[in-house]
């Protein structure tokens, strides 16, 4: 008998490079199960660049069609299951994932707007795809007697003459041998490529009930873990074989770090690590309680894993509001302490426009984090993502919530379907207001947040930091200073804020549709702009690759200033700002230069203060005859850059996805002595 062709996309946007550069794990998990369940039964082959699938349905259109339906794919994806279904109406298409909707409401306006799609697989997939294709299989993968039958398929639903027939949720999967791996099947041999990064999971699901995340409710709380780590090794060690030069893992856990079995599976990481060089770099939510845990893993990982403090805000009526507690400050600076120890970089979440925000608020949220020390700021916006409590029309009509719509990230484009081209844009949904925050503050807001994503995440001015941790000044009322002075002043940084703040409104819509109806008309000149859509992106690269000297210049004389007001100003002080900020713009101007090198003069211990991340007085490191320093980028260095400009590209975009995706600070020039 002939085995059944079922092609799998997880389709990403390739336009203005690739814009989901991971590997599609989803999917591959999917075929693993069917592999490892249904004996040569089915031939299985995965998809996610458009252009390969194309070439795939030029040869002939499988008998199922599925795609992952997550928000920066759904529209690409239906446009590519709208023609397939017109051109071979016996395909079978099915959709998965978690851009579905949750409420009666949601899922109507789904079917009203996608209704070529014949089922949509519901939560978790894996047992819900196999019994869907062993009931098309009963009905000779017919799929109109199917639906004419109106049976309930599990964790299935689809639509039928007006109905929406819904099949009651299956169980989920507690033990993650019982997927498989994709990895040791082959089944992701075609993605190492040098530009997708290795995608895995060890656990599935999430304890916690944030209200905005689709992991909130109550059928992911139970957590699934692998039962013995064998699996987990040999899928690591296939991947180290075969990686190329992508220096990161991503690891789609919800908690890594959290479970008493993540040691373990650090020390297997930590092994490749030898073995292989491999990963450089683990990227992944790490668990939001149990922090002495996560640091201890963190420490295994040779300061490979990147610690998350995923706070959202620091306000307790917004964290009421959302349904989550934060853990203690005494706990958030033990965790800086430590990871500092263990060679990690931090990474904070803030959400601007949860419920009860103001600018007070998220302001405080700033500065509680940024004095904290707590690395990174992750400033995101409230996105209202389907499937979740915070979607639904009571939470929006309880706390005010008003929207607009903005293109998703490099997430459009035109793409070849057989001998024509289709277009298609991803949108999502953000809270621009709410009852207690108004469009003016939330403008106001995001000046703040874009301040901080220029002058504190790029690391540029650690140097000066440190010197405020000395001096006893509040890191974040420095920047916030640097940033009331450029606003008041008729410096040509003013004119980059006005264009940030114009780029903000400039791209929101009132709906999905008008969004769409735009970019289609204008998809040439979307095509074109090499800063791509998304205005922190697109002005902090502007920024870094244009305004550096400006930026030193306003941010050093504020310093000047500060220091002057506490009366610690001197010729010390002096020589060491003037020498410091020379070394700085040489260290961070056109970072990604790697066979640019230069010299310079200095007063004072270098190595000193780098140990101590410039907290030392100055003086403490003064030296009457200069030493010469040499400021170039290591062999390690270059090698990373050349992995994130293959990634990325050198365009403006590419740019702002380097400088908000890489571990900056370790790409800054080095300075050694002569």
């Amino acid at each position: 008998m002939k085995k059944k062709t079922i092609y799998l996309a997880d389709l990403t946007h390739t336009c203005q490079s690739v814009a989901s550069n991971v590997f599609p794990l989803g999917i591959g998990l999917l075929a693993s199960y069917m592999n490892l369940h249904n004996k040569d039964k089915y031939r299985i082959e995965l998809f996610k660049y458009p252009e390969d699938l194309n070439k795939a349905l030029t040869k002939g259109m499988p008998d199922v069609m599925g795609f992952s339906n997550y928000s920066w794919n759904v529209n690409i994806s239906s446009e590519y299951a709208r023609k397939i279904k017109a051109s071979a109406p016996e395909t079978t298409i099915v959709f998965g994932g978690p851009n579905y909707g949750l409420s009666q409401q949601e899922i109507r306006a789904f079917w009203t707007r996608y209704p070529w799609i014949d089922f949509h697989v519901v939560k978790e997939g894996e047992k819900a795809l196999d019994g869907l294709l062993a009931l098309l299989d009963e009905f000779d993968f017919n799929t109109s007697e199917l639906k004419s039958a109106r049976r309930q398929i599990a964790s299935c639903h689809y639509l039928q003459g007006g109905d929406i027939i819904e099949g009651p949720l299956l169980p989920r999967i507690q033990d993650l041998r019982e997927v498989g791996s994709p990895y040791t099947q082959g089944l992701m041999d075609k993605f190492f490529d040098d530009v997708l990064i290795p995608m895995v999971h060890t656990t599935r699901g999430c304890p916690f009930t944030c209200t905005f995340c689709t992991e909130g409710s109550s059928y992911y709380s139970k957590v699934a873990q692998h039962s013995q780590l064998k699996q987990f090794e040999d899928e690591l060690t296939y991947i180290a074989k075969r990686v190329g030069s992508i220096q990161w893992l991503w690891l789609t856990d919800a908690n890594f770090g959290m479970y008493k079995e993540d040691r373990e599976k650090a020390q297997i990481i930590a092994k490749l690590q030898k073995e292989y060089s491999w990963p450089k770099r683990v990227w992944g939510a790490t668990g939001k309680n149990m922090k002495e845990r996560v640091i201890e893993v963190a420490s295994i990982l040779n300061g490979a894993l990147t610690v998350f403090a995923s706070l959202q805000t620091t306000n307790a009526r917004v964290l009421q509001n959302i349904k989550r507690t934060n853990i203690s400050s005494d706990a958030l600076n033990e965790i800086v302490l430590k990871s500092e120890r263990a060679n990690s970089e931090t990474v904070t979440e803030l959400i601007l426009g949860l419920p009860g925000d103001t600018v007070e608020t998220h302001t405080q949220s700033l500065k509680d984090t940024l004095d904290a020390n707590l690395g990174n700021i992750r400033m995101y916006q409230m996105i209202l993502l389907p499937q979740t409590e915070m979607c639904s029309p009571e939470s929006r009509e309880r706390y005010g919530l008003k929207t607009k719509f903005r293109i998703q990230q490099r997430s459009f484009g035109r793409y070849p379907y057989l001998d024509k081209k289709l277009i298609a844009v991803e949108s999502e949904e953000i809270t621009i207001a709410t009852n207690t925050l108004s469009f003016d503050d939330y403008l106001k807001c995001r000046e703040i947040d874009f301040t901080v994503e220029i002058l504190h995440n790029t690391g540029i001015f650690t140097e000066l930091m440190g010197l405020c941790r000395w001096a006893g000044m509040s890191w974040f009322e420095f920047i916030y200073g640097a940033y009331k002075t450029i606003r008041a002043s008729n410096h040509e940084l003013n004119g980059l804020y006005d264009r940030f703040r114009a780029d903000t409104v400039r791209w929101l819509w009132d709906s999905a549709a008008e969004l769409e109806a735009h970019a289609a008309a204008h998809i040439d000149e979307l095509l074109s702009d090499e800063g791509g859509t998304n205005e922190i992106v697109k002005n902090k690269a502007l920024a870094f690759l244009s305004y550096q000297d400006q930026l030193h210049d306003i941010v050093y004389c504020e310093m000047e200033k500060a220091l002057r007001q506490q009366q610690r100003w001197g010729e010390c002080l002096q020589t060491y700002l003037s020498e410091i900020k020379e070394l700085s713009l040489k260290r961070k101007q056109n970072f990604l230069q790697r066979d640019v090198w230069f010299t310079s003069k200095l007063h004072f211990d270098y190595e000193k203060l780098r140990e101590s991340q410039f907290r030392l007085n100055p003086e403490e490191t003064w030296s009457p005859e200069p030493v010469t320093v040499r400021i170039e980028h290591t062999d390690e260095q270059k090698q990373a850059i050349d992995s994130y400009i293959n990634q990325y590209s050198r365009a403006v975009e590419g740019m702002g996805r380097i400088l908000m995706r890489a571990p900056v600070r370790r790409l800054y020039r080095s300075v050694e002595c002569v």
